[in-house]
């Protein structure tokens, strides 16, 4: 091959040009024509600042200059402008080249470049879809508040900041009262215009140092600053005030009410978790005190903590007795020759009320002794059914565990967790992690991070749990090994029928897939929703269109891609 072939090579795929040593334009290539839109005319004689954007700060061309002027070469990404004003991105190595007389003389430059605008339009779509999306995830729909996920980080925020200035903030919930009859009476577009109408009068009565989010449904959160110039008392009854004002409704015009629980940073908590729950736990006795009422969590209402302390207590009891269980619901891949996955979803078979799901014992998870203790339970009871799996010939890919920040806290969880693959033979490749957003926040994050890389890098597959509800930004999508983000069913649920919900689907598996990982919809109930998802190129499905959770010994080896393919009559 000689070198003329080689220049002309070089010629049809790269942006070529030289300098003297003053950065004057001696040679231009076709395509360096071609993309500046510039002849050779108009470039050969000239400096590369014809070309200049203004993208670029002076300091970017100084250093350049300076590495090139030393004899060093330099690459790196440059914008330029065209001649008819539109600027284009090339990616550059600038060569120097010395004096054939004295070897430590610079004597000119010659550039390679090639065009990488196509991919910098890509990256920059991409950021303002994470950006639109962040927007999004932050933002109830229906009122223009922010939403649960926002205010959780806000009170994450006030306790650090707080805590640090040793100062104080009130955690209120407010609750429409009857609410659920509006809805009966009136019709949920009634609801919602009442919601719209009692948020947008909230707003107006607040400053700087106050917070007020929709949590979800006809509950709303607000946060008192310590610097805050309302008095604490006094803004609540002005807020229940509010919402007494009338509301015209068709023809007629209705008076509503609502309560109001207050919890106090730090006395009666001092993390969003306790904050909330003593909140809660103040709602409730106004609502019982016969609602529009304004109360602050005391000592009177530790009776809710006595209960809780007892289903914690009868919990243990249960994990000792093996009350604790174990169902499985099927993951599909309607579109993928692939195994069917399953996640492991727990169940209490109570003595006395039966079996039991989480919903009803939910506050056992918040007592961090016995969530350690539940996830070497469920990491021996989980091994110990994948063996009878196995046993029965049911193929599958992978079973989803669900762990809390708990599991992480020391190496016992994953100490037991490599001890069972080296004694069963099940390999890490047989299990995916599903974690929480909140798992990825707080003082123990990295701590966190680390135990899921070393899980990661064992053949684990890791997965972000209701995606989109929680409180972590998406950079953490980038800092942790995440392979598969899970739609959470409260936005699957309604894509039949919501526009704006087809749009946070869409969008989260286009960053997904964007960002090299997988999705999973969960909860996906009728045969439309499947349809529209898998057109979303949706990877996985998850829920009670394909089956409900199982126990182990009734899953049946028949349950295969074939049956799946006819309920979805694909």
């Amino acid at each position: 091959m000689d070198d003329k072939f080689i220049r002309y090579a070089l010629d049809k795929s790269a942006i070529v040009a030289s300098t003297d040593r003053y950065g004057i334009i001696t040679f231009a290539n076709e395509k360096f024509c071609e993309i500046s839109g510039y002849s050779q005319r108009e470039l050969i004689g000239f400096n590369h600042r014809i070309l200049n954007s203004g993208f670029h700060h002076r300091d970017f061309f100084n250093q350049m200059y300076h590495m090139i002027t030393a004899g060093n070469i330099w690459r790196g990404e440059i914008c330029n402008r065209k001649k008819d004003g539109s600027i284009y991105w090339v990616y550059t190595t600038i060569v120097p080249y010395f004096s054939t007389t004295n070897t430590e003389i610079v004597d000119g430059y010659v550039s390679i470049r090639f065009d990488i605008t196509s991919k910098k339009e890509m990256e920059q779509k991409l950021l303002e879809n994470i950006k639109n999306l962040d927007i999004i995830s932050n933002t109830d729909f229906l009122t223009g508040l922010p939403n649960r996920r926002y205010f959780s980080k806000k009170i994450e925020n006030f306790i650090i900041i707080n805590k640090e200035k040793y100062k104080t903030f009130n955690l209120s919930i407010l609750d429409i009262d009857f609410f659920k009859e509006i809805n009966d009476s009136y019709g949920h577009e009634i609801g919602d215009h009442v919601l719209t109408t009692i948020a947008s009068r909230l707003s107006s009565i607040v400053d700087e140092d106050v917070c007020i989010a929709r949590l979800g449904g006809d509950e709303f959160g607000i946060i008192i600053n310590s610097k805050s110039n309302f008095d604490n008392v006094e803004f609540s009854k002005k807020i229940l005030e509010t919402v007494q004002e009338p509301i015209k409704i068709g023809s007629i015009m209705r008076r509503f009410s609502a309560s109001m629980g207050c919890a106090i940073f730090p006395q009666h908590g001092n993390d969003r978790a306790t904050l909330f729950q003593a909140a809660d736990i103040a709602l409730y006795r106004a609502k019982e005190a016969g609602r529009n009422k304004f109360d602050v969590f005391n000592e009177e209402t530790m009776g809710n903590i006595k209960c809780k302390s007892k289903i914690i207590s009868d919990f243990n009891i249960g994990l000792k007795n093996n009350e604790i269980e174990f169902f499985y619901q099927p993951i599909v891949y309607p579109q993928l020759n692939k195994d069917i996955s399953f996640e492991a979803l727990v169940r209490w078979n109570h003595p006395t009320r039966g079996l039991l799901n989480p919903g009803t014992f939910q506050t056992v998870f918040t007592d961090p002794a016995t969530c350690a203790v539940f996830g070497l339970y469920l990491l021996d009871h989980i091994f110990s059914d994948i063996l009878a799996m196995l046993e029965q010939g049911i193929q599958f890919g992978r079973i989803g565990i669900n762990l809390t920040n708990d599991d992480f806290r020391s190496d016992v969880f994953l100490d037991r967790f490599f001890n069972l693959c080296a004694e069963t033979g099940i390999g890490p490749e047989r299990f995916c992690i599903e974690v929480t957003e909140s798992i990825l926040l707080g003082d123990a994050q990295r701590h966190v991070e680390q135990r899921l890389h070393q899980l990661h890098c064992m053949g684990v597959e890791v997965a972000l749990d209701d995606f989109g509800t929680g409180y972590a930004s998406l950079t953490h999508l980038r800092e942790f090994p995440i392979d598969r983000l899970k739609i959470d069913q409260r936005f699957v649920s309604n894509i039949e029928t919501s526009l704006e919900y087809q749009v946070i689907v869409r969008g989260i598996i286009d960053i997904a897939h964007g960002l090299g990982k997988t999705i999973t919809a969960e909860g996906v109930e009728t045969a439309q929703q499947a349809e529209i998802l898998l057109d979303m190129q949706c990877d996985s499905l998850q829920g009670w269109l394909f089956s409900k959770a199982l126990p182990v010994n009734d899953i049946s080896s028949s349950v295969d891609l074939g049956l799946i393919d006819k309920t979805l009559r694909l």
